[in-house]
């Protein structure tokens, strides 16, 4: 293969990875919590449950998104029962944002899915082929990160 036709083809495989991603994660997400509950509000758990005593402005911060978009997210999440919201004793006017059985359920749901996406590439590499794959995609976040 020539570099041109080897460049090419890695660019169709990003596009179809990231797109597939998302496909897959959305079905995903919708099957482990009987379609109650978006990709954002899942992520929204995913950093509640990674970080103890999460706030609002932890999570937009976080995620990227709005203040806004964060709130009405852990409103709904707080509706739907996957969330709890518990004052915090230092300063009476945060929110510290837990997970309720439902969501920790959700996430441990979630993990699996993340959990399989990492073992499907690794079973296709020798464990000395590991940093390898481990350099490609570090040097593919990074170039996401160049954006911000």
């Amino acid at each position: 293969m020539t570099d041109q036709e080897i460049r090419t083809l890695l660019n169709q495989v990003l596009k179809d990875l990231f797109f597939r991603i998302l496909r897959i994660q959305e079905k995903y997400v919708s099957r482990s919590s009987n379609d109650t509950i978006s990709r954002t509000e899942m992520h929204i758990l995913e950093v509640i449950q990674d970080t103890s005593g999460a706030t609002l402005t932890h999570i937009a911060d976080t995620l990227g998104i709005t203040k806004a978009t964060a709130s009405v997210s852990v409103t709904r999440l707080v509706e739907k029962n996957y969330i709890a919201k518990l004052r915090s004793d230092k300063d009476k006017r945060t929110s510290l944002l837990k997970l309720t059985e439902q969501g920790a359920f959700c996430c441990n749901k979630h993990k699996e899915f993340h959990d399989a996406m990492v073992e499907s590439v690794l079973d296709r590499f020798g464990i000395k082929e590991y940093p390898d794959v481990l350099k490609s995609l570090q040097a593919l976040r990074d170039f996401f990160y160049s954006f911000e």
